[in-house]
């Protein structure tokens, strides 16, 4: 090896050997090197802060959006139609294609076409109707020709038949009585020639007979034109009638067949128009977007019956809705001042009060996690105009909480949910990582109802690699509180 290789090897020995040195010492005596770790005091190594009592000035601030508090739905207002045609049912259900659509935030005026949905299911279906209804109108004029064919038969047998039958049987009935009176009368002459011995006894049997007969003739001919008139004629015309009647009421079935026929087609135009969505009046158009159920407006979507296409929002009557956590949902009342800045108008700054807040939490996939929507009403609109969408920041105020105890915000640190303290011990020759329960919280402060104690210090953004050598095991109560997810106080109320 060469001479200035092993002088530059004894000098790295002698300089590791140095340091090893000093390492032992400095860890004998209590301290740690610079920037490693354990001093006498932890308090020197780290910057700490007093646990101590204040009055917290209350104040939530969330995420939320600018929506307009008047708005105009366009839905999708396709209905689901079935109509018979030949024993076989079709059907169109409700739902179509988005095949165009106008660019989201378009000014539009009244009438503009939006978007146009996919029509091919309701024209079919108006071409079978339009056969339905051309078959319902022949069956429909067939209805009425039988109509008057049946009340003709009725006048026809009434004035006709009936009375020329009627005649007929006065005519029978004048024959037998002139038969009968001529029976009569040659009775008599016999009669009165076999009392004179001219006409024999056999003659006079004869005429009896042909008396007695005629008799009998026009007895039957006076019955049968009774029979008619009571009965035959009567049932006659009771049958025509009752013929006009069922003809009447296939009548109004066809009357009602037509009506709903030309309604079903009435409706199928208007679906056929209903795929042509257009603007009912002058304003600026939003998609009716959903993240929460991955709803997105763009052409080739299904597109269902009552699903939300657009909003036309009034642009002069805003409001902003507020994102509110479950953890902290009970402490936001109806009336709490907001403070609102727009994130796209930094430049704005806005006051309103909480109007409302939503009794159901808001549904999202894939996620545990549960938010209100708060209505906060703006107290004054901007003078430049603002877009529904805008991201808002809302601080809400909140009441003033006295003689608590507080820390600052950045003491707590949040692990699996749990919010959590760095302690110094007494002495500051430890630390202790200590699980807390939070309340009420400032911008700059937390209040700390459970875990730490007036008085204690605790250790300003700590870093899980650094203080790591500096703790100790300290056991947890069995009454440790538990606490809040991270989403709670200590990030929902920052």
């Amino acid at each position: 090896m060469p001479a200035p290789r092993k002088i530059r090897s004894s000098l790295m020995m002698i300089v590791i050997g140095a340091a090893a040195g000093a390492s032992l010492w400095a860890y004998a005596a209590g301290y740690r090197l610079p920037g490693r770790g354990v001093v006498k005091n932890l308090a020197e190594k780290y910057q700490v802060a007093p646990v101590s009592r204040t009055i917290l000035e209350g104040s939530l601030t969330t995420q939320g959006r600018l929506e307009s508090s008047k708005r105009t739905v366009i839905e999708c207002e396709l209905e689901s139609i079935t109509i018979g045609v030949m024993g076989r049912a079709l059907a169109a259900g409700g739902a179509s294609t988005l095949l165009t659509v106008i660019p989201d935030g378009s000014r539009v005026k009244s009438g503009d076409v939006l978007a146009t949905l996919d029509a091919s299911a309701y024209e079919e279906l108006f071409r079978q109707q339009q056969m339905t209804v051309q078959r319902s109108r022949a069956d429909h004029h067939q209805a009425e020709l039988d109509l008057d064919v049946a009340k003709l038969a009725v006048d026809e047998y009434k004035n006709g038949v009936m009375a020329e039958t009627l005649k007929d049987h006065e005519r029978l009935i004048a024959l037998a009585e002139a038969e009968m009176s001529r029976s009569r009368d040659r009775l008599d002459w016999a009669t009165r020639m076999n009392a004179k011995g001219y006409v024999s006894l056999s003659v006079l049997k004869t005429e009896t007979q042909t008396f007695a007969k005629s008799e009998v003739a026009l007895q039957k001919a006076q019955g049968a034109r009774n029979l008619f008139e009571k009965f035959t004629a009567e049932k006659t015309i009771r049958q025509l009638e009752g013929v006009v009647l069922a003809k009447q009421a296939h009548l109004r079935y066809q009357d009602i067949r037509l009506a709903r026929n030309l309604e079903r087609l009435a409706k199928l135009e208007k679906q056929i128009d209903l795929c042509t969505i257009r603007a009912p009046h002058d304003g600026y158009i939003i998609y009716a977007n959903d993240p929460r159920r991955e709803v997105v407006i763009e052409p080739g979507i299904a597109v269902r019956q009552k699903q939300d296409l657009f909003y036309l929002p009034d642009l002069k009557n805003m409001e902003v809705v507020a994102m509110l956590h479950e953890s902290v949902v009970d402490r936001v009342k109806r009336g709490m001042k907001a403070r609102i800045a727009l994130e796209g108008a930094p430049d704005v700054a806005l006051t309103g009060r909480v109007r409302s807040v939503a009794p159901l939490p808001i549904i999202q996939e894939r996620t545990d996690i549960r938010y209100f929507e708060g209505i906060v009403s703006i107290d004054e609109m901007a003078a430049r105009e603002l877009m529904p969408g805008m991201t808002a920041r809302i601080d809400l105020s909140m009441p003033a909480k006295g003689n608590v105890l507080a820390v600052p915000v950045e003491a707590v640190t949040t692990e699996g949910g749990d919010e959590y303290c760095y302690v110094l011990r007494q002495g500051g020759e430890g630390l202790e990582k200590r699980r807390i329960a939070l309340g009420q919280a400032t911008h700059d402060l937390l209040e700390v109802s459970e875990g730490l104690e007036e008085g204690e210090q605790v250790v300003l953004n700590p870093r899980p690699d650094e203080v790591a050598d500096d703790l100790e095991d300290v056991p947890a109560p069995a009454d440790s509180p538990t606490t809040v997810q991270a989403e709670s106080p200590v990030a929902a109320l920052r």
